[in-house]
């Protein structure tokens, strides 16, 4: 088998990002045959090489990768812990015994769809903004903004810190007496982005919901659920990042 640096070995084995695997190795948590590995680069063969993180063996990179959808409740981070002690995904899928980790991240009060995987390279993936995966949102927001107002959503449009977003649609569609439900897609993953955009229009988020990642749908899956995804949604999702 081609060698290949142990940050990727690490990542492709489900045991997190790229960076999450440098930072292991930086804590001194890995080891290639016996050996404290000092630099994310180290070549290795994760067939015949022996591999440990926190002194567990790890499982080559082509053992069966496990692929499920969930449907995140508010008020839990996206993460498999959290050091502020906060409910977190970790504690949710105990009950599912293998080692996950996400691919497009909610905030802590957002809510809805997201992928669990193992597999680090099919993640790496879809979340990069290189392969234009659609994310889909359902949004509430404070008042009820006009059209004029909405149509200030589009590419190009400041949310500060410096950032502007990409490629955007949006389809208002519930008009209430005080707050207005918005469908938007987006093609990025920005840290807050969502709630950014709105606020710079001048109409605060009150409600995420993640409603599609791609040609995945969030469909009826109760909130704190999970499912595997179908070999129908498995060969879209490789379709769309050949």
């Amino acid at each position: 088998m081609e060698m290949k640096k142990i940050q990727l070995i690490i990542r492709d084995a489900g045991l997190g990002s790229r960076r999450a695997a440098e930072e292991m190795i930086r804590e001194g948590r890995v080891t290639l045959n016996g050996t404290v590995v000092e630099h994310p680069g180290t070549l290795a063969d994760p067939k015949k090489d022996h591999i440990k993180v926190d002194g567990k063996l790890l499982r080559p990179s082509d053992a069966s990768k496990d692929f499920y959808l969930y449907n995140k409740p508010r008020n839990v981070v996206s993460t498999m812990s959290d050091p502020e002690g906060r409910p977190c995904l970790g504690d949710l899928l105990k009950p599912l015994k293998k080692r996950l980790f996400t691919v497009g991240r909610l905030d802590f009060d957002a809510e809805g769809l997201m992928i669990l995987t193992n597999d680090g390279n099919l993640a790496q993936k879809l979340s990069h903004p290189s392969f234009r995966v659609a994310r889909t949102y359902a949004v509430k927001v404070r008042g009820t903004p006009d059209d004029a107002t909405l149509g200030k959503i589009r590419r190009g449009l400041s949310i500060g810190e410096g950032e502007r977003i990409g490629d955007v649609s949006w389809s208002v569609v519930k008009r209430q007496k005080t707050t207005t439900w918005v469908k938007i897609v987006l093609f990025e993953g920005k840290k807050n982005e969502i709630k950014r955009i709105f606020f710079r229009i001048g109409h605060p988020v009150r409600r995420i919901r993640r409603t599609a990642y791609g040609p995945f749908n969030l469909g009826s899956l109760p909130v704190g659920q999970w499912r595997i995804l179908t070999e129908a949604e498995m060969a879209e999702v490789f379709a769309l990042l050949k």
